[in-house]
This record gives structure tokens, sequence and C-alpha cells, in this order.
């Protein structure tokens, strides 16, 4: 046994009846859950095989094989596959439980039946029952009856199964067709739908054989995935055509993946490399595609790459500006105003827009307007159609019947805001209807929409806006149900009203100002504090009681700041805040403050919840306002005398804009508070997005995107700027001084110089020249930075070789037990600040937000006389959740001002550890994904495990060991080398050098 180790190894004479394969890749956070639940399976002889990198360093107490094999999860399976020595074989995903009993039922069939393939059903695993009842609860839930000896020819809709994670394979079939997960391929297909398709039966079992954490499916490269489907769409063909067509449907969106993430890449080699597979696809696979989807599949079947290309950078930045055109005398038809629509190359019916023309029809608001009248607002129009002069009916329909409503037309700027395109207006798509409850006969009526508009005809049922939530009450005698998906439903002579919720109702709302609202009600509820929870973050307030009546004023956060953008759930004692049916009924509409709008949402149960957004008009958001702004004299380069034709003189005035307008912090900071003592008549505007910062007095915010905001960006003398982005419609006007500052010292790869990297977020290189076009002036933090930032950005102007003047504050002397004061921290105690950087893919999607570092382990094994600080990344500290014992400083101010708190860095990839080089003080690399970040995410600038200048770990246990019991001076040479390289202008005086230039 030269490359696995076994823990307690099953008697050689008697091969296991199964063998369990589960990767162990590290920090499985649910790992011990899963053993669990295969030690406890009522089935003798099981083995089971812990394959992957990270399976050297689990040593478990019951009979396993470690394998420690494999980067990803594809080779762990793998190499434990070939290692696993049962008669049956199957797969468990560290975050899943095998409910007792599964394995079992699932080996029992093919014993029985001698098929090659057993199957069960998945079943999310909720965390309100305990382990024991997790693992009972199929028992009682069964997927109907076990169909036995099947096949997916007799049963196609196995050909959507696609994991393997809920089957048992015969390891003779298994070894007989030589299963491989193929390499940067998440998926499970390239196995499931394969076997399936290569057994000679397979048995589906009814019951609940695997229960699964909701956890994010790693991205993967989508021309990987592609390959692999198109195999798959190969061996469907040789075996049984009829089962491809299902199939190429799919990889059909597969290849629109493939083309949305090679709008960015400048080498499409590997795409057309596909080509020839793809133009073997089923006849159908692209008829239920948008238009745009099916012009980029035509000109990637034809080899038409600089079309292509052109279609790609339309689609990224011009599509939802674009309409619809007819043509055709006799049969006139639409058509979409794409690239190439006049070329002969391409037919016509490419760029049809039949099926593009939807019906969008939304129910907004439904109320009680009192003596039994339902009043109800919403919005109808048909996609890419203007809704200036078309026409609008509404009716109750209840089976054949229906009952016609009077329509009031209303205006509705907010519908063409929101509708994410430019090309037509929907400002008249609003409508206004009531119903007089007692009038309506009973039974189940439902509200239906037909809008004519441009010679297109479209009806159907009205779905319920995503801002409207869900709600149902009773007016008149009739109940009324909003719903997202069954839209507005009225019952006449209905159910009888709920039972009296057993708890806390708010019976009344009153907004007092600013952001404070006052809710009162009653209720034999026991809590004494109302919580706002959105995500991982909570806020609480107090709750006063006077008998069976309760009141409480919730809005600030303890640290007097506003809640931000998203949905907040409210509750009070534990349990979720439901609103009074009579207020349901008669739902307070949005609230507006400088800053956000707010407003009341609820459910068919009446909980409260509270939808902030940021407080933009509708002529200030969506796109057909970005044009207008684009359309201006400024964005024409319309300047004459310092006058601009859009109107506003350029004044003795800076605008600031720290991480699109997220924080008062880092580089625009220190220069606005330099610029203040220099310039004391200079006026200081600060972006802010959410209002999640306080500015010091003095400083005016302005909200992104508002009016006050393009006018500042208008009349302000410098502008300063810690990000690339800008918002799409600013262009600097040429007397303007744009002074970009950036955010750190690079060690992963930035803009161009990204490359090919597979699961990296690239930007557009046109976006990257239209950035640095604005820049005047570019700072760098050290002689490393300065070619790395020129090549990046593309940027040939000025750079400034000044240092970070965020970093100044660490050369202050009192600044560092100031920040201890703030954070309650006593000076005796040694300060651990943990500050991980993002991963590709976080923000947008929900990606891998577990903090990897157990604060629970760290903060006991450290003791007293430490304290944890958990700082997440900006981009995703609004969902990641900081456990108990370590503080949660995400939403600080400032992470320079933690840096000189601090007495020890953890990290891993993030530019704070240049910054706190400054400090001479000891640093530690939790670098659990070091080869998969280097090699595959983002890529380094340099040798990261030579030059790092303090010990680089892999799990949270030698996190802990290295903070008890490491040398710092064991890295003296090396910390001493990283300083002179990367922190040779960090004097305490940047800020005065850039101000100086700036005021040249």
């Amino acid at each position: 046994m030269d490359h696995a180790s076994a823990c307690r190894s099953t008697p050689a004479r008697v091969p296991p009846a199964l063998s369990v394969v589960v990767p162990v890749l590290g920090e499985e956070e649910h790992l011990e859950d899963c053993l669990d639940s295969l030690r406890g399976q009522a089935l003798a002889r099981i083995e089971i095989v812990l394959a992957g990198q990270a399976a050297g360093a689990v040593r478990d107490r019951w009979s396993c094989v470690v394998v420690p094999e494999g980067r990803d999860a594809a080779a762990a399976r793998n190499a434990g596959a070939e290692r696993a020595t049962g008669t049956y074989l199957a797969f468990a995903g560290a975050g899943s439980v095998v409910p007792v009993g599964a394995y079992r039922a699932l080996v029992d069939s093919l014993e029985a039946t001698g098929s090659d393939l057993a199957c069960g059903r998945s079943a999310p695993l909720t965390t309100g029952r305990t382990q024991d009842e997790r693992a009972r609860l199929p028992a009682g839930e069964t997927g109907g009856p076990d169909v036995l000896r099947t096949h997916v020819t007799r049963l196609p809709r196995l050909i959507h199964d696609r994991s393997v994670e809920d089957k048992v394979f015969r390891r003779t079939f298994w070894d007989e067709h030589r299963f491989r997960f193929p390499g940067g391929v998440p998926s499970d297909f390239p196995v499931a739908v394969p076997a399936h398709v290569l057994s000679r039966s397979t048995d589906v079992l009814g019951d609940v054989v695997r229960l699964c954490r909701p956890i994010a499916e790693e991205p993967g490269d989508p021309e990987r995935r592609l390959a692999a489907m198109l195999e798959v769409s190969a061996l469907l063909e040789r075996h049984d055509p009829r089962l491809r067509a299902h199939w190429d449907g799919e990889v059909e969106e597969a290849v629109a993946e493939v083309l949305d993430s090679a709008a960015v890449r400048r080498d499409l080699g590997g795409l057309w490399a596909l080509a020839p597979a793809l133009a073997t696809l089923h006849p159908t696979a692209a008829d239920g595609s948008t238009a745009l989807r099916r012009l980029m599949f035509f000109l990637l079947l034809r080899g038409m790459a600089k079309e292509l290309s052109e279609v790609q950078r339309f689609a990224a930045e011009q599509v939802m500006d674009r309409g619809v055109v007819r043509r055709g005398l006799l049969r006139p038809r639409w058509f979409h105003d794409y690239p190439f629509l006049y070329d002969d190359r391409i037919p016509d019916e490419v760029f049809s827009a039949e099926h593009d023309l939807e019906l969008r029809a939304r129910v907004d608001d439904v109320r009680s307007g009192g003596d039994g009248v339902v009043r109800i607002e919403g919005h109808a129009y048909i996609a890419h159609l203007g809704s200036r002069r078309g026409r609008l009916e509404l009716w109750l329909r209840r089976g054949d019947e229906r009952i016609e409503l009077p329509v009031t037309r209303i205006p509705r700027p907010d519908v063409t805001a929101d509708s994410r395109q430019s090309a037509v207006s929907h400002d008249m798509s609003g409508f206004a209807t009531e119903v007089v409850a007692h009038d309506l006969p009973s039974g189940r009526w439902t509200l239906h929409v037909r809008v004519s508009a441009r010679g297109v005809t479209r009806s159907g049922r009205a779905a319920g806006a995503r801002s409207a939530g869900e709600r149902t009450f009773r007016d008149g005698g009739v109940r009324v149900t909003l719903t997202r998906e069954d839209g507005l439903v009225l019952r006449a002579a209905g159910r009888p009203a709920p039972e009296p919720y057993p708890g806390d109702q708010v019976t009344a709302a009153e907004w007092t100002g600013g952001h404070e609202l006052v809710l009162s009600g009653t209720g034999d509820g026991d809590g004494d504090r109302i919580t706002a929870a959105c995500g991982a973050e909570r806020h609480e307030w107090p709750l006063r009681r006077d008998g069976d009546r309760w009141s409480a004023v919730i809005g600030r956060t303890a640290g007097g700041l506003p809640l931000h953008s998203g949905t907040w759930r409210v509750s009070a004692g534990g349990r979720r805040l439901r609103l009074s049916p009579g207020l349901v009924a008669e739902l307070p509409g949005p609230y507006t403050t400088p800053i956000h709008e707010i407003s009341f949402r609820t459910n068919l149960a009446g909980e409260l919840s509270l939808a902030v957004r940021p407080a933009l008009g509708p002529d200030e958001r969506g796109r057909r306002a970005t044009l207008r702004r684009r359309g201006r004299g400024l964005f024409h380069g319309g300047f004459a005398g310092g006058l601009l034709r859009g109107g506003g003189r350029l004044g003795d005035a800076a605008l600031f804009d720290s991480y699109g307008g997220g924080q008062y912090s880092c580089n625009p900071r220190a220069i606005s508070e330099e610029l203040a003592r220099r310039r004391p008549g200079t006026e200081l505007i600060w972006v802010t997005r959410d209002g999640q910062f306080a500015p010091p007095p003095g400083v005016r915010t302005v909200l992104y995107g508002s009016r006050e905001h393009e006018h500042a960006l208008r009349t302000s003398r410098f502008v300063v700027a810690n990000r690339r982005t800008q918002p799409s419609w600013y262009r600097k006007r040429p007397d303007q001084l744009f002074v970009q500052t950036w955010h750190g010292t690079p060690l992963k790869r930035l803009g161009r110089d990204i490359g090919a990297m597979p699961y990296a977020q690239r930007d557009l290189d046109g976006d990257l020249e239209r950035y640095a076009a604005m820049w005047d002036v570019l700072i760098s933090p050290n002689p490393f930075s300065t070619p790395i930032l020129r090549s990046a950005f593309g940027f040939p102007g000025e750079v400034l070789n000044s240092g970070y003047p965020r970093n100044d504050v660490l050369f202050r002397q009192d600044h560092g037990s100031r920040v201890r004061r703030l954070l309650g921290v006593p000076e005796d105690k040694t300060i651990v600040l943990y500050a991980p950087t993002w991963r590709d893919g976080e923000p947008g999607a929900p990606g891998d937000l577990r903090l990897r570092l157990d604060a629970g382990r760290a903060v006991d094994a450290l003791g007293d006389d430490h304290v944890l600080l958990v700082r997440a990344h900006y981009l995703v500290a609004d969902r990641m959740s900081v456990p108990p014992g370590a503080i949660d400083v995400s939403r600080f101010p400032d992470m320079a001002d933690l840096l000189a708190a601090a007495d020890v860095l953890v990290s891993d990839y993030s530019s704070a550890l240049f910054d706190f080089a400054c400090t001479g003080r000891p640093m530690v690399f939790f670098a659990y994904d070091l080869e998969r970040y280097r090699d595959e995410m983002r890529g380094f600038y340099f040798d990261f495990e030579a030059d790092a200048p303090g010990p680089i770990v892999r799990t949270s246990d030698e996190v802990i060991a290295a903070l008890k019991y490491g040398d710092p001076s064991s890295y003296k040479v090396r910390y001493d080398d990283f300083r002179f390289a990367f922190c040779p202008w960090d004097d305490g005086r940047a800020s005065e050098r850039v101000v100086s230039r700036m005021l040249t």
C-alpha cells in the first residue's frame, strides 16, 4: 500500500459489500456529520474511502481508507474509486448525510435484481431537526413506488438525473466502462448520464437516499463543461438518438454560457475547437432560445469569428439599447435590430422577435379601499414594444366565465426605469382598477390582462410583482390573495379567516422622520427586543411593553447608520413579527429618506420585512437615464470657458469615491483629510451608495447615481477614487484633475494581466481603456507596483511614486491606542486580525462564503489574553457570518485603523499584507487554497511561497499553532527584504505628496 494508509482496515479475506468514496479537500465543515451517517448504515462490511489532498489530515474513529490524492473533487473521486475494494461503489459528499438504511436498500435492490445501477431521491437537509431526526426523515417521505429493472430509454426523465451521490454502482459495471470524472467539470453528469445509458438495467427507488445542504457548485471551466456535454451527446447518438433531443436543448444552454464567458476573452481558440461537434447537435436544440443566442450560435457554427466577436461586444454593451423593427409588406413581422440583420448570409428567421414579444403583466399592489372595495394597481406591456399607444384590458376569470373590469391608465415611469432597457418607453403601462367585493359571485377568480400594441396582442394571467411581496386578507366576505406565481386570486365565500396568531402583531406603523420607524401592536409575546436580519447581519432595538400592548422604534443601527439596501426580516422574541390582518389590508406605502426608499413587505403568513433600496427616482436609475446623461453636452466634449452645456461652472470642490461609495476610508480618506488641512476653503464631497458611513463635520455626501452625484461629477475640480469604475455615463472634463489611487499593492493579477485564468472575473478591454482614459494621475505604493499598474490598466499617463496615503496612520504613535479604545480592547490584550481577501465569483453569485478559519476554536485556544477580530472583504461582508467569540469588524469604517491597532495579521492574498509590513509586526498566511487560487483563479505577480514574510499554513489548527508557538524572528531576514521591496516610500507623509501634486 504505497500511496494510501488504512486507519483500521477491513479483513482482507472478506471484501466489503460497499465502498463509499468521500472527497476531502480541506476545511470540510460538515465532514463529521457525513461520516457519522455512513457509520450508522444498516449494512455489514462497508468501506469508507477518504480521498483528496486533505485526506491525510483526517484520522477517524472507525474503519476508513485514506487516499491523499486529488486536488479537486474529480481527481479525488477517481483516486478513491481505484483504491476501493467493495462489490458495490458509491460516492458521498462531505456536506451530505445518508439516511439510515439508504445504502442497505440500494445494495439489496441490486442483489435482488442484478441491475448495474440503483438510485434514489435527494432531499434538502433542513437545520431544524437533530441529527437523529434527519436520519429518520425518509421513513415518512417516499416518492412513489419503486421502478426496478428499468432503463433511461423506458424512463426518459432519468436523462436529467445528474448526481452520483444518490446512486450505488455495481463495481464490475464501473470497471467495464472505465468511468472517470473529468477534471475542471464540477458537475456529475459526465458519469451519471452515461451510466444510465450504458447500464443493462437500473433500479429506481422512491425513497430519499441522500440529504444535502445547499452548497454552491464551483463554476468550473465553461469550455470543459461544454466539451463534456458534447461527449455525452455523441454517446446518446450512438445508443439512442431519441434521448439526444432531450439532452441537446441543455447543451445549447451550455453554449450560451460559454459565449457569455468568452465575451471578455481575447482568445476564443478553445471555443472554435468545439464548433465541429456543435454542428452535430439536434436541429431543434436552439429553437427555444432568444434571438441573440440564436445569432451567436449561427455565427459560431459557421466559423464567422469576426462577426461573432462584434455580436459579443454588442451583447455586452448595447443590446439593451436596441429595439425591434418591422419588415415585410404583405405580412409584416418583427425582427430584432441586431448587427447583420440585413446581411444576406444570415436567414431572417435568426433575428425573429416573435417569441421575445412576451406579455409582462404584474400586480404591484392590492389593498382594501373601504366599503367592501378592493383596489388593484399594476402594470402590463409587451416586451420590446412601447406602451404609449397600446390598449389594455382587464378581467376576472373563473373557468369559462369572465367579469370585465374598468381600467384607469396611470403613468409609471418607474416601470421603464426598472425594465433594464432603453429602446422603448413603458411609462404608460400602469393600470388601476377596483372590484366591489359583495358583487362578486362565489368561487375562485383570477386576474387576467390583454395588451395590444403595434399590431401585436398578448394576453395572460398577471403575476405578482417581486416588489409587492405576498399577502392575504379579507374584505367584504372575499379572501384576497397575492402571490408571485398565481398573481391575484379572489375567493368569494371562501374559507374562514385563520385563528389569531399566538404572538406579537403589529397594528400600527409610523415614520417619525429620517430612518426611524415606530411600530406598535398587541400580543402575548415575551421578547424584549426587536431584531432585523439581512443575510448574516443583525441589528436589535428595545421593545417596551405595557400589558398586552407594546411599541418599539427601529431603523438606525447601534452605530447610528441606516439599514443598508436589502430585505430585512423583522422578529421579536425569536418569532417573526407579523402584521395584523387590518394592516395587511392597508399596507403602508414606500417611505423615502435622502438615502433610501423603504417599503413594507409581507408574505402569506403576514410576516413583516422591510425592503430597502437607494432613493433614486425613475429619472436617475435605469438604462434610459444613462442614455439621457450620455447625451448631454458634457459627454460630447462640449466645454467653453469653464462652462458646460449641461450647466455648472467648475468649482473649488473635490469629489471622493472609496469602493464605489461604500466607505469613508482608504487612500481617498487620507487625501480628503490632508486637503481639508492644507486648503480649508475646498468643498469636500463624498459619494455614498448606501449611507453606510458617517462623514466628519464639513463633508457633504451625495447618493451614487443621483442628480447631486451627476452635478458633483460635472463641477468638481478634483475627482479622487480608489476603484476603476465610475458611472458609465461619466466622461471627465478637460479641466478636471482625476486622481486614481487604486487600493493595494498587487499580489494577485489585475485587469489585462489576468489572461486566461479560468475562474477569474474580467473586464472588457474597452472598459479598461475607458476607465484609464479618465485618469490624470495614478498613485503607486512602491516601485514594484508602478510597471504592473501601468500594464494591467493600460495607463500611459503620469504615475505619482508617492507611497500609499492610507498607510500614513500606521506611523502615528497614538493612533493604534485610539482605535483600541473605539473597539473596547484593553492595551494588555493581543489583537489578532483575520482579514482574508475574496474569491472570484463570490459577489455576483452565492460563492463559497464560509469563514474558513475556525474562529471559535481559535478564540478558545488563544485564551483570554488575545482578542480575535474578523474583517470580511467589503465585497462579501454583508453575506459572511462571523461565529461567536470573535469580534466582527467587517463594517468598521477603515481597514487602515484596524491595521494600526493589530498586533498580528492573519490573511491570505490580501493587499493588507503589504500595508501591515510597514509596522514590522508578525503575519501568518492562511492559504488553504494556494494552488487553486494561484493557478486557476487569479495568478500571482511574484513567488508568494518564497517571499511571504511569515509562515504559510493550510488549516485552522496550523494557524493556531503559528499564533501560539511561532517564532517571528525566524522570518526576520525575509521580512526585512519584503519591507525593502514593498515599503520604501512609506514614511507617514504620502498624503502630503499627493495633495501637493493636486494643488500644483
